[in-house]
């Protein structure tokens, strides 16, 4: 989209906000006092409680509610922009321009939908500036209709699109576009045009059909779906941790804690976890570019009937949107970004909504009293002995190394859980009951929610795992690149430690990720995953440095203990480390078996590694592609002393090889 709504440009942020406190703090003289009170040795109940109990906290961290609205002319404006951009062939912006028209035009609630058949029982109708033109036809069945039709602006929005798309040659995508104008469109003169554009359509789609031709569509770089086939089912998943295949192992050490490890030899290649997420959240700025449900980009968005906020990509993804994630933070998470907290504000947000008031009520004093009472080993598995990824059993009782973090950062934690308790407030639709709707939550009600979300806002900088989206560059294949669209609770894949030579990589598939090898991992080893420092691109120091501050661990890996990073940078050919002549030497005469040999085979695997990489670029690389780079991989493993060039650069490929089946964008 080309910017974000103005109605989302201002307001304190979060920086703001924690300056005007540490003033009032300083004036008031409770500077010294708030550290005494916040700290590894106070639980988070009690640091929360005392936050939420200081008259300068609700002075100056309470964030100013910040809108997006419908807004009738700023819809008419984009939709002027898009039909002059049509009118000159620029395809693309004239598709940008209708699409945020329809964003912004105001729309009627979705039959059966929050706001639709039972508009009553919203008590707060300025939350939606359509509700009380439906109000007066509620009941009456064809006033409904005509009251649902009667929504011109929102009809040639999606009509104008309908246009574009049929230029482009989307034509199943013009016929929804279709569908929606007809439905919006209470003018009889705007519906015939576009039921001859339908018939084109379907006559067009009849013929690509009997000819077994998909004619060339127009290109519209810079827009497109993502792409990506659906995750992979795990073959034989984990008897109690199903997301895992049922090749993994957990192990436990009270050096590493939790752990998982290969329960058999594992190759370069093969699938070990295929997780959906207990909860994701795209980060802010591609609110606007890509489906708050499913985090898939949509050329073709369809807005929230309430907000302008963000997009759906499908009727699907939006019905489930506005049952549950964006209907319990649509009005309040204009505010949300504004603030600017960073990406696991949301995702905190979307932790406490999933899992509901009434859940976290029952669940939570049981959690806090397995943290004392259970072996660190079972922590996280139900009463079963099952760890399930999408029960909020083991995300809650993902680590947050709360007892090594230091009191300023504990104190933004809090400030960062006040703000969202705040918003929760605010919203009116999480401290709900069953049966009587929203309730006016008790001070108790107010420090469960807030300390769990001290909770959150540790462990997800722990545990959150990136979802990633493969950008390829159809101009210039070596600009594709692998970009973080949102994060995710992934609990099953948080038990992997972290390696800077890692054995695991993550592959996004909307919100399910799959963990592949990609070297070998002898039955009894660790499966390790990087958790964001490779060996390639910092030395040990920098390293270390980061995953101390962040993780709390020093690390000991191969790559870090054998100083990889200056043999890395200055390694420019293979050397062989054979393991039957004992020689390590690139000169040929030091060795007597057949390693040389093997030396060559690599070296002749390499000179295709170019080759391989357009053909996965272009989607024809062949099973024997992807053969050959695992075999080259196993035999560098055996033959070649590491770290190698050549050994990194088959790694890489057979991630991008993967990377293409999952989440994917041509642009």
């Amino acid at each position: 989209m080309k910017e974000k709504p103005a109605a989302m440009d201002s307001s304190p942020n979060i920086t703001s906000l924690i300056s005007d406190f540490i003033t009032l703090l300083q004036t008031s003289g409770k500077s010294r006092e708030v550290f005494e009170h916040v700290g590894p040795s106070h639980s988070e109940e009690d640091m929360f409680s005392y936050l939420w109990s200081l008259q300068e906290a609700h002075q100056s961290l309470t964030p100013t509610p910040v809108s997006a609205k419908k807004s009738q002319d700023i819809a008419e404006s984009w939709l002027e922009r898009g039909e002059k951009e049509l009118f000159q062939g620029n395809l693309e912006e004239a598709l940008e321009s209708y699409s945020l028209s329809i964003l912004f035009a105001p729309h009627p609630p979705l039959p059966g939908g929050p706001g639709g058949s039972d508009v009553d029982r919203l008590d707060c109708p300025d939350r939606n500036n359509n509700f009380d033109i439906l109000i007066a036809d509620e009941g009456k069945e064809e006033g409904r209709r005509r009251t649902y039709r009667d929504f011109d602006l929102l009809a040639r929005g999606y009509g104008g699109r309908s246009a574009v798309l049929f230029e482009a040659g989307h034509y199943r995508k013009c016929i929804l576009d279709i569908d929606a104008a007809s439905n919006y469109s209470a003018d009889e003169s705007h519906r015939e045009p576009l039921a001859e554009r339908r018939a084109k359509c379907l006559a067009r789609l009849k013929a690509e059909e009997e000819n077994g031709k998909i004619p060339a569509k127009k290109k519209l770089a810079k827009l497109s779906d993502s792409a990506g086939s659906e995750a992979p089912e795990l073959p034989d998943p984990h008897p109690a941790i199903p997301a895992l295949g049922k090749v993994v192992r957990m192990a436990f050490a009270p050096s590493q804690g939790r752990y998982l490890i290969a329960g058999r030899d594992i190759g370069p290649g093969e699938t070990v976890c295929v997780e959906k997420s207990y909860c994701s959240a795209l980060h802010a700025q591609h609110l606007l570019t890509h489906c708050c449900v499913c985090l898939l980009r949509s050329l073709t968005p369809l807005p929230c009937p309430f907000c302008t906020a963000v997009i759906f990509c499908s009727e699907a993804c939006r019905t489930e949107g506005l049952a549950g994630c964006h209907w319990q933070e649509c009005n309040i998470l204009p505010t949300l970004v504004n603030l600017d907290m960073g990406a696991n504000s949301l995702l905190a947000y979307r932790i406490i909504t999933h899992t509901s008031y009434a859940t976290l009520k029952d669940l939570l004093l049981v959690l806090k009293s397995e943290e004392c009472t259970k072996p660190p080993e079972t922590i996280g598995f139900d009463e079963d002995g099952m760890y399930i990824s999408s029960s909020y059993r083991p995300v809650y009782h993902l680590v947050t190394n709360r007892k090594q973090r230091p009191p300023t950062d504990l104190l933004r934690r809090c400030i960062q859980a006040f703000v969202i308790t705040k918003l929760l407030l605010e919203s009116g639709r999480y401290f709900v009951k069953d049966d009587s709707g929203a309730f006016d939550p008790t001070l108790d009600d107010i420090v469960l929610v807030g300390s769990a979300l001290v909770h959150h806002m540790m462990n997800l900088l722990c545990n959150a795992y990136a979802i990633g989206e493969l950008q390829v560059d159809v101009s210039d294949s070596r600009q594709s690149r692998m970009e973080a669209r949102g994060g995710g609770v992934f609990v099953a894949s948080s038990l992997l430690n972290h390696s800077c030579n890692p054995s695991i990589a993550a592959f996004s598939h909307g919100r399910t990720q799959v963990l592949r090898t990609v070297r070998h991992v002898p039955a009894g080893h660790a499966l390790t995953y990087n958790y964001g420092s490779f060996y390639c691109t910092e030395d040990e120091d920098v390293r270390r440095a980061g995953l101390l501050k962040q993780y709390s661990f020093t690390c000991g890996c191969e790559a870090c203990e054998n100083g990889w990073y200056d043999s890395f940078r200055l390694s420019s050919e293979l050397v062989l480390d054979c393991p039957k002549c004992s020689a390590m030497s690139s000169d040929q005469s030091r060795h007597s078996c057949e390693c040389m040999a093997v030396k060559k085979r690599i070296e002749r695997t390499a000179e295709d590694f170019d080759a391989i990489y357009l053909k996965i670029l272009h989607r024809n690389a062949s099973f024997h592609d992807l053969v050959m780079l695992i075999d080259v991989i196993k035999l560098m493993e055996k033959w070649v002393k590491l770290p190698s060039k050549d050994y990194f650069y088959a790694q890489e490929l057979l991630k991008f090889y993967f990377d293409t089946k999952g989440s994917r964008v041509y642009v």
